[in-house]
């Protein structure tokens, strides 16, 4: 077992790059590794894939993993292969020829991972007995779809044990990132676990995420919060929505707003669903306005906001969502809008997925539906009739009136949560039965932890921030300034409100609004630095301050884009750093664009140039760049006059 367990590490190192397993996928994966079926409960980036991944190339053999979306055993499969691990996956979107070659690749015992869906895993199992293919492993990613879709949207997840036997009873290790203790019974039980099993439940307390809800009054109010909520921050966003036309509406909106924003959705083309999703993976969109499904075993680390347009049908459907942001430690929220009513969609819904027995009765009965009867009803009658067998007598209801207490029940916990008083942490934790010891962030408790140490001056500089601006609030309700960003003022505190400006997670529209006292509480305000002891010369001859390096030769672009700037800030009525800050400016001002390459490609690596300001000013900033050529840097000592700059290489410029 040791020596196991061992190279599973040096395939861990050989493949990840990590010297060790986590804490939590430790005894997983030694778990797997002894043939014993494991259910692991891990909260989204806490490295799920690990624990099948890393197992599966260590027994050898061939590991088989259901997955509950052609989108995500796509991703799977690109991203294992990609670290060295032969994977593939069986999907009805496959050519023949290339369903022939992966069974070659099968064949030939070369692959060690092979995706598929519940649905196609009945199929599957008997093609792999067919062929003498033995399964070393059966995996089963995202495990709580068997007790949110098993029932009355998936059936195929139910029918999982059955196809295990028919795989030839392999172990089976289940994974999923939210589960309560009556789904974990229901997941044991749907995939037959044999005795002696083990059951290991990380933490589901996530302390680097926030967790807040902002109240609408309307539809109106509610673009209008997700507007506030997205302003004057370029970091990755998803959006949830409950529909595939609420999907394409509020994508449509925010582009117009000029956010690079698009759609995901099942009613897209294969074709646009993957570019969208290349795009977001790339950086090449911000913001992705997405049904419940989009972000399944993504690997997007750095989303640092997840919005959820209206409340989701369960909590653990909100969980698993809001858990897609901060994957990669980092400080990120989780904000609901919350409009009173919103409630009643899901509890419309549970009459189509649940309807009246009278309505079902007669279906049956007679035949054929009554005139009007909508088509998603009569799938549910089907779909019942299948489970209940009413023609062969009276039929026994106790187990569909439990499912629909156990959907309304949820409804009702997400609903609690977003109209509660107390804190919203301690309420979504503890509807998974875990108890919570403090709050690490939401919008009840009003607070989030900073557990990076400053010392000295640093500390002081800190210590004030929190004084001037502690109290003032950002547009969700939580600190106008992230605990990460303040912390990186008080280490590095700009020099002028341009430069705040420029500080990733303060923007324009802070700096405008609070620059003043974010200055003074660092000590960088000009009136703060000014005291008695400084020059009066310097405080009145701003030119006669030293260099700290190479400035702009005033003319050129750089003038014209001071000009530009300034026309702009004056038709919106704010200061020319909010247009553009300092840097930007400089940047733009000595811009090249190498050969071959098209001017925007270099128009978006300037740093400090976000998305909404490359969709505001884009055009005008490209036609700048184009008609003039960049500005070069000169020396303070250049600035002497004509024969300084010949003896530096530059003949006169008049």
């Amino acid at each position: 077992m040791a020596a196991t367990l061992e190279q599973a590490r040096a395939l861990l190192r050989q493949h990840y790059g990590h010297p060790d397993f986590r804490q939590a996928q430790l005894p997983v994966v030694r778990a797997v590794l002894a043939g014993r079926d494991t259910l692991a409960v891990l909260p989204t980036g806490g490295g799920k894939s690990v624990c099948f991944q890393i197992p599966a190339v260590a027994l050898g053999g061939l590991t088989v993993v259901v997955s509950p979306l052609i989108a995500l055993m796509q991703d799977q499969v690109g991203a294992a292969r990609a670290r060295g691990i032969p994977a593939a996956c069986l999907t009805s979107g496959l050519t023949q020829a290339s369903q022939s070659a992966i069974w070659a690749e099968l064949e030939a015992g070369r692959l060690r991972l092979l995706y598929a869906s519940p649905e196609r895993l009945r199929s599957l199992a008997g093609e792999l007995q067919g062929r003498g293919l033995r399964p070393a492993l059966l995996a089963v990613d995202e495990a709580h779809c068997i007790a949110e879709w098993g029932h009355d949207f998936r059936p195929g997840f139910r029918t999982l044990g059955a196809a295990r036997y028919r795989l030839g009873r392999p172990p089976v290790v289940a994974l999923t990132g939210s589960a309560t203790p009556e789904v974990r019974q229901d997941i044991i039980r749907t995939l037959r676990f044999r005795a002696p099993f083990e059951e290991h439940v990380g933490s589901f307390d996530r302390a680097n995420l926030w967790f807040g809800v902002v109240a609408v009054g309307s539809e109106r109010d509610r673009i209008r919060a997700l507007l506030r909520l997205l302003a004057g921050d370029d970091r990755m966003v998803i959006v949830y929505a409950p529909t595939r036309s609420v999907t394409e509406s509020v994508a449509h909106l925010l582009a117009q707003a000029g956010h690079r924003a698009a759609p995901y959705h099942a009613g897209l083309t294969r074709e646009r669903r993957a570019a969208t999703l290349a795009a977001f993976l790339d950086d090449r969109l911000d913001v992705i306005v997405a049904t419940c499904a989009f972000g399944m075993g993504i690997d997007k680390p750095r989303i640092r906001l997840v919005v959820h347009w209206t409340m989701p049908p369960t909590p653990e459907a909100y969980y698993q969502e809001a858990g897609r942001a901060g994957r990669d430690g980092g400080f990120a929220r989780c904000v609901l809008l919350y409009r009173p009513g919103d409630a009643a969609l899901h509890r419309r819904q549970l009459g189509v997925t649940f309807p009246a027995r009278a309505l079902l009765e007669r279906i049956w009965r007679d035949g054929s539906p009554p005139p009007g009867t909508p088509a998603n009803v009569l799938a549910s009658a089907d779909r019942l009739r299948l489970e209940l067998q009413p023609e062969r007598g009276e039929v026994d209801w106790r187990r569909v009136d439990q499912r629909r207490r156990r959907a309304a029940d949820r409804i009702a916990a997400v609903e609690a949560y977003a109209r509660g008083r107390g804190c919203r942490r301690r309420a979504l934790i503890g509807y998974f039965g875990q108890a919570l010891d403090g709050c690490a962030g939401c919008d009840q408790c009003r607070r989030h932890r900073v557990t990076l140490a400053l010392a000295g001056e640093a500390a002081e500089r800190l210590r004030r921030l929190e004084a001037a601006i502690g109290r003032e609030r950002g547009a969700w309700g939580t600190a106008l300034l992230e605990p990460d960003v303040l912390v990186d003022l008080a280490r590095s505190p700009p020099a002028d409100a341009a430069a705040l400006a420029d500080v990733p997670g303060v923007g324009a529209a802070v700096a405008a609004r609070w620059g003043g006292a974010i200055l003074r509480a660092l000590g960088t305000h000009p009136r703060s630095r000014l005291g008695s002891s400084v020059d009066p010369i310097l405080r009145t001859t701003p030119n006669r301050c030293p260099q700290a390096g190479p400035t702009l030769e005033p003319g050129g672009r750089r003038a014209v884009l001071l000009a530009w700037r300034a026309a702009a800030a004056r038709a919106a009525g704010v200061p020319d750093y909010v247009v553009l800050g300092n840097a930007s400016l400089d940047a733009l001002s000595r811009l090249t664009t190498p050969p071959g390459e098209p001017p925007q490609a270099a128009l978006v690596a300037v740093e400090g140039l976000g998305p909404r300001a490359l969709a505001k000013h884009g055009a005008a900033l490209l036609a700048i760049v184009a008609a003039h050529p960049p500005d070069h840097y000169l020396g303070a000592t250049d600035r002497a006059g004509p024969a300084a700059a010949t003896r530096a290489g530059h003949g006169p410029t008049g």
